[in-house]
């Protein structure tokens, strides 16, 4: 990780600047910090397609995003000078008042892509992943299995399958019992629910 502190005079154009700058030293990377303000803002919002700007002595609040060889996708907000707060996509057009001073963090681009979850849909309400040999999860079943509560069963078999569960549930023991797709917890969120009402909640 390699840090890039770039100080904007007056009258440079914010977006421009970062583009360039990353661009010329074909660098990689997220903005870590900024301070200054802006004479000028130019941003976009989500669902609107042209350009909203703001004039005036606007301080900035923060800047964040990546940056890519030249490419680059910013989020800018900011506050006028009675403190109203805007945001939104940082376009050209951004105009630097009387100073900003950027600090860049670049590094190698190793970009790791998530997938969603992909374990098969719940035919029942009730879905259960458990462990081979565990204990809790054994359990879990025969309590399932004595209330006639239709579930399904899936067997994590790899480190794989539990990272992807894990990153779901952020839960790292078994059973993870999952009710109409959202996860509802263990063996003692189960037995809990039990002892409230022998399990007719998920039916």
């Amino acid at each position: 990780m390699i840090p890039h502190s770039l100080k904007l005079y007056p009258e440079t154009d914010l977006l421009v600047s970062i583009k360039e700058y990353s661009k010329e030293n074909k660098i990689y990377g997220f903005i870590s910090g900024i301070v200054g303000n802006l004479s000028k803002a130019a941003i976009q919002c989500p669902t609107n397609q042209s350009l909203t700007i703001f004039q005036g002595n606007l301080e900035i609040i923060c800047l964040n995003g990546f940056f890519d060889y030249g490419n680059l996708h910013l989020h800018l907000s900011f506050s006028d000078e009675n403190c109203h707060v805007f945001g939104g996509h940082l376009e050209e057009g951004s105009i630097v008042k009387k100073g900003a001073e950027i600090l860049l963090l670049s590094f190698d681009k190793k970009i790791k892509n998530i997938e969603p979850l992909s374990f098969p849909k719940a035919t029942n309400r009730v879905k259960i992943y458990t462990l081979n040999n565990c204990p809790w999860s054994k359990r879990a079943i025969r309590l399932l299995n004595s209330s006639n509560i239709d579930h399904d069963v899936e067997l994590i078999r790899s480190d794989e399958e539990f990272e992807r569960l894990n990153s779901i549930t952020n839960h790292h023991t078994f059973p993870q019992i999952f009710l109409d797709d959202q996860f509802f917890g263990g063996y003692d969120e189960l037995s809990d629910q039990y002892k409230k009402d022998l399990l007719k909640s998920l039916r």
